[in-house]
Protein backbone atom coordinates (compact mmCIF):
# COMPACT_ATOMS: atom_id res chain seq x y z
CA UNK A 1 0.00 0.00 0.00
CA UNK A 2 0.94 3.75 -0.51
CA UNK A 3 3.42 5.40 -2.72
CA UNK A 4 6.93 4.21 -4.17
CA UNK A 5 8.40 6.06 -1.19
CA UNK A 6 7.08 3.78 1.19
CA UNK A 7 9.62 1.00 2.76
CA UNK A 8 9.27 -2.16 4.64
CA UNK A 9 10.82 -4.48 6.87
CA UNK A 10 10.27 -8.05 7.86
CA UNK A 11 9.89 -7.87 11.35
CA UNK A 12 11.36 -11.13 13.25
CA UNK A 13 9.25 -10.59 16.58
CA UNK A 14 5.73 -10.57 14.87
CA UNK A 15 6.62 -12.43 12.16
CA UNK A 16 5.33 -10.04 9.18
CA UNK A 17 6.26 -7.67 6.87
CA UNK A 18 5.88 -3.94 8.63
CA UNK A 19 6.22 -0.37 7.46
CA UNK A 20 9.57 1.10 8.40
CA UNK A 21 8.66 4.38 10.30
CA UNK A 22 9.24 7.69 8.36
CA UNK A 23 9.33 9.78 11.69
CA UNK A 24 11.36 8.40 13.48
CA UNK A 25 14.73 5.46 13.35
CA UNK A 26 13.68 4.74 16.45
CA UNK A 27 12.35 1.02 16.10
CA UNK A 28 9.69 0.74 18.93
CA UNK A 29 9.97 -2.95 19.24
CA UNK A 30 10.29 -4.01 15.66
CA UNK A 31 12.96 -6.29 15.42
CA UNK A 32 14.29 -6.01 10.74
CA UNK A 33 15.68 -9.05 9.44
CA UNK A 34 19.19 -8.44 7.70
CA UNK A 35 19.08 -11.93 6.37
CA UNK A 36 17.14 -14.21 4.72
CA UNK A 37 14.25 -14.82 2.16
CA UNK A 38 9.79 -14.07 2.50
CA UNK A 39 6.85 -14.20 0.79
CA UNK A 40 4.84 -11.11 0.09
CA UNK A 41 1.69 -10.57 -1.12
CA UNK A 42 1.34 -7.68 -3.49
CA UNK A 43 -1.36 -6.13 -5.94
CA UNK A 44 0.05 -8.60 -8.56
CA UNK A 45 0.41 -11.77 -6.52
CA UNK A 46 2.74 -13.34 -4.08
CA UNK A 47 6.70 -12.50 -4.56
CA UNK A 48 9.66 -13.85 -2.52
CA UNK A 49 11.59 -10.47 -1.51
CA UNK A 50 15.43 -10.68 0.53
CA UNK A 51 16.35 -7.72 2.98
CA UNK A 52 19.29 -5.47 1.25
CA UNK A 53 21.89 -6.94 3.72
CA UNK A 54 21.56 -10.16 1.38
CA UNK A 55 22.31 -8.28 -1.60
CA UNK A 56 25.35 -6.80 -0.19
CA UNK A 57 26.61 -10.53 1.10
CA UNK A 58 26.14 -11.57 -2.30
CA UNK A 59 28.42 -8.88 -3.54
CA UNK A 60 31.38 -9.05 -1.11
CA UNK A 61 31.70 -12.70 -2.11
CA UNK A 62 33.40 -11.02 -5.32
CA UNK A 63 35.27 -8.81 -3.29
CA UNK A 64 38.19 -11.31 -1.83
CA UNK A 65 41.51 -10.34 -0.30
CA UNK A 66 43.26 -11.74 -3.07
CA UNK A 67 41.01 -9.79 -5.64
CA UNK A 68 41.63 -6.86 -3.86
CA UNK A 69 45.38 -7.05 -3.54
CA UNK A 70 45.88 -7.31 -7.24
CA UNK A 71 43.57 -4.15 -7.93
CA UNK A 72 45.08 -2.02 -5.19
CA UNK A 73 48.68 -3.81 -5.19
CA UNK A 74 48.52 -4.16 -1.73
CA UNK A 75 49.31 -7.19 -0.21
CA UNK A 76 46.39 -9.78 0.70
CA UNK A 77 47.40 -10.47 4.29
CA UNK A 78 47.99 -6.99 4.85
CA UNK A 79 44.32 -6.26 3.57
CA UNK A 80 42.55 -9.04 6.07
CA UNK A 81 45.30 -7.61 8.97
CA UNK A 82 43.30 -3.80 8.50
CA UNK A 83 40.42 -5.61 8.20
CA UNK A 84 40.40 -7.01 11.38
CA UNK A 85 41.91 -4.25 13.46
CA UNK A 86 38.81 -1.83 11.58
CA UNK A 87 36.25 -4.33 12.58
CA UNK A 88 37.45 -4.64 16.10
CA UNK A 89 38.41 -1.14 17.40
CA UNK A 90 36.79 0.12 19.83
CA UNK A 91 36.45 3.82 17.40
CA UNK A 92 37.69 4.77 13.73
CA UNK A 93 37.40 8.23 13.25
CA UNK A 94 37.85 9.43 9.17
CA UNK A 95 38.30 13.35 8.15
CA UNK A 96 36.68 12.76 4.84
CA UNK A 97 38.23 15.40 2.10
CA UNK A 98 36.12 17.24 -0.59
CA UNK A 99 38.58 15.32 -3.26
CA UNK A 100 36.54 12.07 -3.84
CA UNK A 101 33.88 14.44 -5.59
CA UNK A 102 36.21 15.64 -8.07
CA UNK A 103 37.07 11.94 -9.41
CA UNK A 104 35.26 9.59 -12.15
CA UNK A 105 33.87 7.28 -9.60
CA UNK A 106 34.34 9.38 -6.73
CA UNK A 107 30.44 8.83 -5.78
CA UNK A 108 31.50 5.03 -5.48
CA UNK A 109 34.23 5.40 -3.25
CA UNK A 110 32.68 7.65 -0.88
CA UNK A 111 29.66 5.26 -0.61
CA UNK A 112 32.03 2.68 -0.14
CA UNK A 113 34.00 4.34 2.66
CA UNK A 114 30.69 5.06 4.55
CA UNK A 115 29.34 1.81 4.11
CA UNK A 116 32.20 0.36 5.54
CA UNK A 117 32.04 2.52 8.86
CA UNK A 118 28.55 1.78 8.98
CA UNK A 119 28.87 -1.87 8.98
CA UNK A 120 31.45 -1.70 11.45
CA UNK A 121 29.60 1.00 13.50
CA UNK A 122 31.90 3.97 13.73
CA UNK A 123 28.97 6.30 13.88
CA UNK A 124 27.91 8.90 15.93
CA UNK A 125 30.26 8.74 19.12
CA UNK A 126 32.91 10.16 20.55
CA UNK A 127 36.16 8.74 18.97
CA UNK A 128 33.90 6.82 15.89
CA UNK A 129 33.06 9.16 13.29
CA UNK A 130 32.92 9.86 10.26
CA UNK A 131 33.68 13.65 9.94
CA UNK A 132 33.51 15.85 6.54
CA UNK A 133 35.17 18.84 6.22
CA UNK A 134 32.31 20.98 6.28
CA UNK A 135 31.99 25.02 6.47
CA UNK A 136 30.68 26.51 9.81
CA UNK A 137 28.30 29.40 8.98
CA UNK A 138 27.07 32.28 11.38
CA UNK A 139 23.44 31.85 11.42
CA UNK A 140 21.74 35.57 11.00
CA UNK A 141 19.73 37.42 8.75
CA UNK A 142 21.06 40.83 9.14
CA UNK A 143 21.04 43.54 6.95
CA UNK A 144 20.71 42.66 2.57
CA UNK A 145 23.11 38.98 3.96
CA UNK A 146 20.93 36.07 2.37
CA UNK A 147 19.57 34.56 6.06
CA UNK A 148 21.25 30.76 6.53
CA UNK A 149 19.71 27.96 8.00
CA UNK A 150 17.79 28.21 11.21
CA UNK A 151 17.39 32.10 10.92
CA UNK A 152 15.87 31.01 7.56
CA UNK A 153 13.85 28.54 8.45
CA UNK A 154 12.14 30.36 11.11
CA UNK A 155 10.59 33.13 8.44
CA UNK A 156 9.32 30.60 5.80
CA UNK A 157 7.45 28.79 8.79
CA UNK A 158 5.73 31.79 9.39
CA UNK A 159 4.61 32.72 5.75
CA UNK A 160 4.90 29.67 3.61
CA UNK A 161 1.82 26.60 4.49
CA UNK A 162 3.87 23.98 3.40
CA UNK A 163 6.31 24.17 5.97
CA UNK A 164 3.73 22.65 8.77
CA UNK A 165 2.60 20.21 6.06
CA UNK A 166 6.56 19.03 6.40
CA UNK A 167 6.43 18.89 9.59
CA UNK A 168 3.35 16.84 9.90
CA UNK A 169 4.96 14.42 7.45
CA UNK A 170 7.84 14.06 9.61
CA UNK A 171 9.98 16.36 7.79
CA UNK A 172 13.28 17.64 9.60
CA UNK A 173 15.14 20.64 9.21
CA UNK A 174 17.72 18.79 6.72
CA UNK A 175 15.13 17.97 4.85
CA UNK A 176 12.71 20.94 4.59
CA UNK A 177 16.15 22.78 3.48
CA UNK A 178 16.89 20.69 0.60
CA UNK A 179 13.13 21.42 -0.47
CA UNK A 180 13.88 24.61 -0.86
CA UNK A 181 17.48 24.04 -2.49
CA UNK A 182 16.02 21.74 -4.89
CA UNK A 183 13.59 24.59 -5.71
CA UNK A 184 16.37 27.16 -6.36
CA UNK A 185 17.73 25.05 -8.51
CA UNK A 186 14.55 23.70 -10.84
CA UNK A 187 13.47 27.57 -10.67
CA UNK A 188 16.73 28.64 -12.35
CA UNK A 189 17.96 30.73 -9.23
CA UNK A 190 20.95 28.29 -8.85
CA UNK A 191 22.74 27.11 -12.06
CA UNK A 192 24.73 23.68 -12.32
CA UNK A 193 27.66 24.30 -14.07
CA UNK A 194 27.61 21.02 -15.34
CA UNK A 195 24.88 21.53 -17.47
CA UNK A 196 26.22 25.15 -18.61
CA UNK A 197 29.45 23.82 -19.65
CA UNK A 198 28.17 20.59 -21.61
CA UNK A 199 25.38 21.96 -23.14
CA UNK A 200 26.67 25.46 -24.26
CA UNK A 201 30.17 24.99 -23.91
CA UNK A 202 31.36 22.15 -26.06
CA UNK A 203 32.05 19.28 -23.49
CA UNK A 204 28.96 17.39 -24.52
CA UNK A 205 30.63 17.63 -28.48
CA UNK A 206 33.81 16.02 -27.09
CA UNK A 207 32.30 13.71 -24.82
CA UNK A 208 30.03 12.02 -27.65
CA UNK A 209 33.24 11.71 -30.16
CA UNK A 210 34.65 9.89 -27.52
CA UNK A 211 31.87 7.27 -25.94
CA UNK A 212 33.85 4.53 -25.78
CA UNK A 213 36.74 6.19 -22.80
CA UNK A 214 34.27 4.48 -20.39
CA UNK A 215 33.71 0.76 -21.06
CA UNK A 216 31.23 0.78 -18.15
CA UNK A 217 28.22 3.26 -20.34
CA UNK A 218 25.96 1.10 -21.37
CA UNK A 219 24.48 3.59 -23.85
CA UNK A 220 25.77 7.23 -25.64
CA UNK A 221 26.41 10.21 -22.60
CA UNK A 222 24.17 12.32 -24.77
CA UNK A 223 20.98 9.33 -24.47
CA UNK A 224 21.69 9.83 -20.55
CA UNK A 225 22.14 13.51 -20.37
CA UNK A 226 18.70 13.80 -22.96
CA UNK A 227 16.77 11.37 -20.64
CA UNK A 228 17.76 13.14 -17.44
CA UNK A 229 16.50 16.62 -19.15
CA UNK A 230 12.86 14.98 -20.35
CA UNK A 231 12.29 13.37 -16.88
CA UNK A 232 13.19 16.87 -15.37
CA UNK A 233 15.94 15.40 -13.41
CA UNK A 234 18.58 18.26 -14.40
CA UNK A 235 17.68 21.59 -15.48
CA UNK A 236 19.26 23.36 -18.64
CA UNK A 237 20.57 26.73 -17.67
CA UNK A 238 20.23 29.01 -19.52
CA UNK A 239 17.52 26.93 -21.33
CA UNK A 240 18.16 24.78 -24.85
CA UNK A 241 17.89 27.20 -27.83
CA UNK A 242 19.11 30.18 -25.56
CA UNK A 243 22.57 31.07 -25.30
CA UNK A 244 24.22 32.52 -22.29
CA UNK A 245 25.31 36.15 -23.07
CA UNK A 246 26.40 37.34 -19.36
CA UNK A 247 28.45 36.02 -16.96
CA UNK A 248 30.44 38.01 -13.81
CA UNK A 249 33.02 35.68 -12.16
CA UNK A 250 34.02 36.24 -8.57
CA UNK A 251 36.63 34.72 -6.66
CA UNK A 252 36.33 30.86 -9.05
CA UNK A 253 38.56 31.56 -12.56
CA UNK A 254 36.31 29.20 -14.33
CA UNK A 255 38.23 29.96 -17.25
CA UNK A 256 41.19 28.04 -15.44
CA UNK A 257 39.68 25.76 -12.96
CA UNK A 258 37.22 24.03 -15.47
CA UNK A 259 38.49 21.10 -17.09
CA UNK A 260 39.06 21.03 -21.18
CA UNK A 261 39.19 24.98 -20.40
CA UNK A 262 39.92 25.38 -24.33
CA UNK A 263 37.15 24.47 -25.29
CA UNK A 264 35.36 26.56 -23.48
CA UNK A 265 37.62 29.14 -24.68
CA UNK A 266 36.97 28.24 -27.99
CA UNK A 267 32.92 27.84 -27.53
CA UNK A 268 31.42 29.45 -24.93
CA UNK A 269 33.43 32.82 -24.94
CA UNK A 270 32.14 33.59 -28.38
CA UNK A 271 28.63 33.61 -27.12
CA UNK A 272 28.92 36.03 -24.41
CA UNK A 273 27.80 39.91 -24.68
CA UNK A 274 29.88 40.71 -21.68
CA UNK A 275 31.86 38.92 -18.99
CA UNK A 276 33.36 40.71 -15.93
CA UNK A 277 35.85 39.60 -13.39
CA UNK A 278 35.84 40.35 -9.60
CA UNK A 279 39.61 39.31 -8.08
CA UNK A 280 42.15 39.79 -6.36
CA UNK A 281 44.73 38.51 -8.81
CA UNK A 282 44.92 38.95 -12.72
CA UNK A 283 43.74 35.28 -13.30
CA UNK A 284 42.81 33.85 -16.24
CA UNK A 285 39.29 34.90 -16.54
CA UNK A 286 39.98 38.37 -16.11
CA UNK A 287 42.89 38.35 -18.97
CA UNK A 288 39.83 37.35 -21.00
CA UNK A 289 36.97 39.94 -19.49
CA UNK A 290 35.46 42.92 -20.46
CA UNK A 291 35.55 44.56 -17.43
CA UNK A 292 37.98 43.37 -14.15
CA UNK A 293 36.64 44.29 -10.94
CA UNK A 294 40.01 44.67 -8.37
CA UNK A 295 39.23 43.42 -4.78
CA UNK A 296 41.26 43.96 -1.62
CA UNK A 297 44.23 41.06 -1.00
CA UNK A 298 43.33 39.56 2.38
CA UNK A 299 45.14 41.53 4.54
CA UNK A 300 43.69 45.12 3.08
CA UNK A 301 40.42 44.57 4.31
CA UNK A 302 37.88 43.52 7.28
CA UNK A 303 35.74 40.03 7.57
CA UNK A 304 35.23 36.93 9.31
CA UNK A 305 37.06 33.87 7.85
CA UNK A 306 34.89 30.58 7.75
CA UNK A 307 35.04 27.86 10.08
CA UNK A 308 35.19 24.44 9.51
CA UNK A 309 33.93 21.56 11.22
CA UNK A 310 37.77 20.32 11.72
CA UNK A 311 38.15 23.72 13.94
CA UNK A 312 34.81 25.05 15.14
CA UNK A 313 35.30 28.65 15.55
CA UNK A 314 35.28 31.40 13.56
CA UNK A 315 38.27 33.90 13.34
CA UNK A 316 38.54 37.67 12.06
CA UNK A 317 40.78 38.87 9.56
CA UNK A 318 41.55 42.69 10.05
CA UNK A 319 42.57 45.07 7.66
CA UNK A 320 46.86 45.73 8.14
CA UNK A 321 47.08 47.76 4.93
CA UNK A 322 45.02 50.25 2.96
CA UNK A 323 43.45 48.53 -0.51
CA UNK A 324 46.46 49.44 -2.94
CA UNK A 325 45.72 51.49 -5.90
CA UNK A 326 41.52 50.96 -7.25
CA UNK A 327 40.97 47.89 -5.36
CA UNK A 328 37.68 48.09 -3.16
CA UNK A 329 36.34 45.64 -0.57
CA UNK A 330 33.88 43.14 -2.01
CA UNK A 331 31.44 44.85 0.10
CA UNK A 332 32.36 48.21 -2.10
CA UNK A 333 32.42 47.11 -4.65
CA UNK A 334 28.73 45.25 -5.21
CA UNK A 335 27.81 48.71 -2.91
CA UNK A 336 29.90 51.11 -5.83
CA UNK A 337 27.77 48.61 -8.63
CA UNK A 338 24.10 49.16 -7.59
CA UNK A 339 24.72 53.08 -6.99
CA UNK A 340 25.80 53.17 -10.95
CA UNK A 341 22.88 50.50 -12.07
CA UNK A 342 20.44 52.49 -10.32
CA UNK A 343 22.22 56.01 -11.76
CA UNK A 344 21.64 54.89 -15.35
CA UNK A 345 18.46 53.13 -14.84
CA UNK A 346 17.29 56.38 -13.69
CA UNK A 347 18.87 58.64 -16.29
CA UNK A 348 17.16 56.29 -18.79
CA UNK A 349 13.98 56.60 -17.65
CA UNK A 350 14.22 52.70 -15.96
CA UNK A 351 12.53 52.36 -13.19
CA UNK A 352 12.07 48.33 -13.30
CA UNK A 353 12.43 45.50 -15.44
CA UNK A 354 11.09 41.68 -15.41
CA UNK A 355 14.06 39.21 -14.75
CA UNK A 356 14.19 35.68 -16.23
CA UNK A 357 10.89 34.40 -13.72
CA UNK A 358 8.71 37.14 -14.82
CA UNK A 359 9.32 38.82 -11.32
CA UNK A 360 8.99 42.89 -11.09
CA UNK A 361 12.22 43.97 -10.34
CA UNK A 362 12.98 47.60 -9.14
CA UNK A 363 15.79 49.48 -10.07
CA UNK A 364 14.68 53.15 -8.75
CA UNK A 365 15.79 51.88 -5.11
CA UNK A 366 19.22 49.52 -6.16
CA UNK A 367 21.27 51.56 -3.36
CA UNK A 368 18.53 51.76 -0.64
CA UNK A 369 18.17 48.13 -1.39
CA UNK A 370 21.95 47.00 -1.16
CA UNK A 371 22.52 49.20 1.88
CA UNK A 372 19.47 48.63 4.13
CA UNK A 373 18.01 51.84 3.66
CA UNK A 374 21.49 53.89 3.25
CA UNK A 375 22.59 52.48 7.06
CA UNK A 376 25.66 51.51 5.45
CA UNK A 377 27.89 53.25 2.79
CA UNK A 378 30.07 51.79 0.56
CA UNK A 379 32.74 52.64 3.30
CA UNK A 380 31.60 50.50 6.26
CA UNK A 381 32.82 47.21 5.12
CA UNK A 382 34.26 46.75 9.22
CA UNK A 383 30.85 48.25 10.47
CA UNK A 384 28.72 45.45 8.03
CA UNK A 385 31.15 42.98 9.20
CA UNK A 386 30.89 44.03 12.91
CA UNK A 387 27.40 43.48 12.44
CA UNK A 388 26.67 40.11 10.67
CA UNK A 389 29.43 39.18 13.67
CA UNK A 390 27.00 40.81 16.57
CA UNK A 391 23.66 39.44 14.92
CA UNK A 392 24.72 35.76 14.52
CA UNK A 393 22.67 33.13 16.79
CA UNK A 394 25.06 30.47 16.93
CA UNK A 395 28.50 32.39 18.21
CA UNK A 396 29.28 32.47 21.64
CA UNK A 397 28.86 36.56 22.51
CA UNK A 398 31.42 39.07 22.89
CA UNK A 399 32.07 43.00 21.37
CA UNK A 400 33.40 43.24 18.33
CA UNK A 401 36.66 44.30 19.68
CA UNK A 402 37.09 41.60 22.24
CA UNK A 403 36.39 39.20 18.90
CA UNK A 404 39.12 41.08 17.20
CA UNK A 405 41.65 41.12 20.18
CA UNK A 406 40.82 37.55 21.13
CA UNK A 407 41.22 36.21 17.43
CA UNK A 408 38.34 33.66 17.55
CA UNK A 409 34.68 32.94 18.78
CA UNK A 410 33.41 29.57 19.15
CA UNK A 411 30.27 28.49 17.77
CA UNK A 412 27.66 27.27 19.39
CA UNK A 413 25.32 25.86 17.03
CA UNK A 414 25.70 24.13 13.33
CA UNK A 415 23.47 27.56 12.11
CA UNK A 416 23.06 26.41 8.08
CA UNK A 417 21.54 23.02 8.34
CA UNK A 418 23.75 20.78 6.80
CA UNK A 419 23.46 17.30 6.43
CA UNK A 420 26.68 15.74 6.96
CA UNK A 421 26.93 17.63 10.36
CA UNK A 422 23.57 16.80 11.63
CA UNK A 423 24.34 17.28 15.48
CA UNK A 424 24.71 19.41 18.41
CA UNK A 425 28.00 21.47 19.13
CA UNK A 426 28.82 21.93 22.90
CA UNK A 427 31.65 24.15 23.11
CA UNK A 428 35.18 23.12 23.98
CA UNK A 429 33.90 19.20 23.51
CA UNK A 430 35.06 17.51 19.71
CA UNK A 431 31.93 17.86 17.31
CA UNK A 432 30.47 14.45 16.55
CA UNK A 433 28.63 14.61 13.28
CA UNK A 434 25.55 12.46 13.26
CA UNK A 435 24.36 12.25 16.69
CA UNK A 436 21.25 13.82 15.56
CA UNK A 437 20.59 10.28 14.11
CA UNK A 438 22.35 8.19 16.18
CA UNK A 439 21.20 9.38 19.29
CA UNK A 440 17.87 11.53 18.62
CA UNK A 441 16.71 9.16 16.06
CA UNK A 442 15.88 11.93 13.64
CA UNK A 443 16.02 10.11 10.11
CA UNK A 444 18.32 10.68 7.51
CA UNK A 445 17.66 13.11 4.37
CA UNK A 446 17.51 10.37 2.24
CA UNK A 447 14.82 8.51 0.45
CA UNK A 448 14.23 5.71 2.68
CA UNK A 449 15.03 8.08 5.76
CA UNK A 450 17.69 5.75 6.64
CA UNK A 451 21.44 5.52 5.52
CA UNK A 452 21.06 4.15 1.95
CA UNK A 453 23.21 1.99 0.44
CA UNK A 454 20.90 0.06 -2.35
CA UNK A 455 19.75 2.10 -5.00
CA UNK A 456 16.97 1.28 -7.35
CA UNK A 457 17.02 4.07 -9.86
CA UNK A 458 16.82 2.93 -13.27
CA UNK A 459 20.40 4.09 -14.22
CA UNK A 460 22.48 2.53 -11.26
CA UNK A 461 20.44 -0.86 -11.66
CA UNK A 462 21.72 -0.22 -15.59
CA UNK A 463 25.37 0.79 -14.65
CA UNK A 464 25.67 -2.37 -11.84
CA UNK A 465 25.95 0.38 -9.15
CA UNK A 466 23.09 -0.24 -7.16
CA UNK A 467 25.32 -1.02 -4.52
CA UNK A 468 28.79 0.30 -3.83
CA UNK A 469 30.90 -1.36 -6.07
CA UNK A 470 34.80 -0.97 -7.68
CA UNK A 471 35.42 0.06 -10.89
CA UNK A 472 38.81 1.11 -12.84
CA UNK A 473 39.40 4.51 -13.84
CA UNK A 474 38.24 4.71 -17.46
CA UNK A 475 41.29 5.84 -20.36
CA UNK A 476 39.60 9.27 -20.30
CA UNK A 477 41.76 11.19 -23.22
CA UNK A 478 42.18 8.35 -25.06
CA UNK A 479 44.34 4.84 -24.41
CA UNK A 480 47.64 5.84 -23.69
CA UNK A 481 50.40 4.06 -21.52
CA UNK A 482 50.49 7.12 -18.66
CA UNK A 483 47.99 8.03 -16.29
CA UNK A 484 47.98 11.58 -15.20
CA UNK A 485 46.94 12.46 -11.27
CA UNK A 486 47.03 15.58 -9.47
CA UNK A 487 47.63 16.44 -5.51
CA UNK A 488 47.72 18.86 -3.26
CA UNK A 489 49.95 22.09 -3.66
CA UNK A 490 52.49 22.67 -0.73
CA UNK A 491 53.63 26.10 -1.71
CA UNK A 492 50.45 27.87 -1.89
CA UNK A 493 46.74 27.96 -1.15
CA UNK A 494 44.91 26.95 -4.08
CA UNK A 495 46.51 29.47 -6.88
CA UNK A 496 47.25 32.33 -4.33
CA UNK A 497 50.66 33.23 -4.16
CA UNK A 498 51.32 30.76 -6.77
CA UNK A 499 53.18 33.61 -8.96
CA UNK A 500 55.11 34.54 -5.87
CA UNK A 501 58.96 35.04 -6.68
CA UNK A 502 59.65 33.66 -2.78
CA UNK A 503 57.49 30.70 -2.73
CA UNK A 504 58.51 29.74 -6.63
CA UNK A 505 62.06 29.96 -4.97
CA UNK A 506 61.58 26.79 -2.93
CA UNK A 507 60.59 24.53 -6.12
CA UNK A 508 61.61 24.52 -9.91
CA UNK A 509 59.89 28.06 -10.27
CA UNK A 510 58.35 26.89 -13.21
CA UNK A 511 54.68 24.35 -13.63
CA UNK A 512 56.60 20.66 -13.38
CA UNK A 513 55.39 17.20 -14.30
CA UNK A 514 56.78 14.30 -11.91
CA UNK A 515 57.05 10.99 -13.92
CA UNK A 516 58.86 7.79 -12.42
CA UNK A 517 62.69 6.84 -13.74
CA UNK A 518 61.48 4.10 -15.48
CA UNK A 519 59.03 5.62 -17.86
CA UNK A 520 61.56 8.67 -17.95
CA UNK A 521 64.40 6.20 -19.47
CA UNK A 522 62.32 4.67 -21.67
CA UNK A 523 61.82 7.97 -23.65
CA UNK A 524 64.86 8.90 -23.42
CA UNK A 525 63.99 11.95 -20.72
CA UNK A 526 66.14 13.51 -18.28
CA UNK A 527 65.24 15.27 -14.72
CA UNK A 528 64.75 19.59 -16.21
CA UNK A 529 63.54 18.44 -20.02
CA UNK A 530 61.22 19.96 -21.61
CA UNK A 531 58.00 17.47 -22.99
CA UNK A 532 55.34 17.23 -24.64
CA UNK A 533 52.09 15.91 -22.62
CA UNK A 534 49.37 14.61 -24.92
CA UNK A 535 46.26 12.93 -25.16
CA UNK A 536 43.04 12.55 -27.67
CA UNK A 537 41.95 16.31 -27.00
CA UNK A 538 44.80 18.30 -26.02
CA UNK A 539 48.83 18.61 -25.63
CA UNK A 540 50.80 21.35 -23.58
CA UNK A 541 54.27 21.22 -22.73
CA UNK A 542 55.41 21.20 -19.55
CA UNK A 543 59.04 20.31 -17.62
CA UNK A 544 59.54 16.74 -16.22
CA UNK A 545 60.86 16.39 -12.89
CA UNK A 546 62.18 12.62 -12.30
CA UNK A 547 61.07 11.00 -8.93
CA UNK A 548 60.03 8.02 -6.91
CA UNK A 549 57.01 9.51 -5.55
CA UNK A 550 55.19 8.56 -9.06
CA UNK A 551 54.52 4.73 -9.52
CA UNK A 552 55.58 3.62 -13.03
CA UNK A 553 52.77 4.37 -15.60
CA UNK A 554 52.10 7.87 -13.48
CA UNK A 555 52.47 11.29 -14.05
CA UNK A 556 51.36 14.07 -11.46
CA UNK A 557 51.05 17.17 -11.97
CA UNK A 558 50.06 19.37 -8.57
CA UNK A 559 47.04 21.05 -8.97
CA UNK A 560 47.24 25.19 -8.71
CA UNK A 561 49.85 26.52 -11.60
CA UNK A 562 48.50 29.10 -13.67
CA UNK A 563 47.55 29.34 -17.29
CA UNK A 564 50.35 32.12 -17.49
CA UNK A 565 53.22 30.23 -16.69
CA UNK A 566 53.00 27.06 -19.22
CA UNK A 567 53.77 27.55 -22.38
CA UNK A 568 51.65 29.58 -25.13
CA UNK A 569 49.52 29.39 -22.08
CA UNK A 570 48.79 25.55 -22.36
CA UNK A 571 47.32 24.86 -19.03
CA UNK A 572 47.33 20.82 -18.04
CA UNK A 573 43.12 21.30 -17.45
CA UNK A 574 43.09 20.99 -21.20
CA UNK A 575 43.92 17.39 -21.14
CA UNK A 576 41.02 16.92 -18.80
CA UNK A 577 37.62 15.50 -20.13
Amino acid sequence: RGGEEVLYFFDQKSRRIVEAPRKSLALEGVIPALEGEYEVETLKGKVKVRPVFEFLKDKLRDYTPNKASRITGVAPQLIEDLAVKFATARGVVNIHNMQWGKHYHGDLVQRSQILLWALCGHFGRKGASFNVVAPLVPDTSFATTQSQGGEMLKRAEAVDPRVLSWREQGYTDEMIMLEYITEAYFKGSICNPTMLYLLHSGLLDIASKHGNWDPCLKRPIEEYLSESLKKGWQLAVPPLGKEPRIIIEHGGDFLRRSRTSRELLNTLLPKLKLLVAIDMYMINTALHSDYVLPVAGSYDRYEVAMGMASFPYLQPAARVVEPLYESKTDWAVYVLLAKKIEEKAKARGITSFKDAKGLERRLDNLYHQVTSGGLYTEDDSEIVTRDYFSNASNLEKMEWEEFKDKGYAAFTAVGIIMPEMACDIVPGEPIVPLTNHIIKKQPYPTYCRRMQFYIDHDWFLELGEELPTHKDVPKMGGDYPIQLTGGHARWSVHAAWKDSPILLRLQRGEPIMFMNAKDAQARGIEDGDYVEVCNDIASIQIKAAVSAAARPGQAIIYHDWLNFQFKGRRHFKELMP
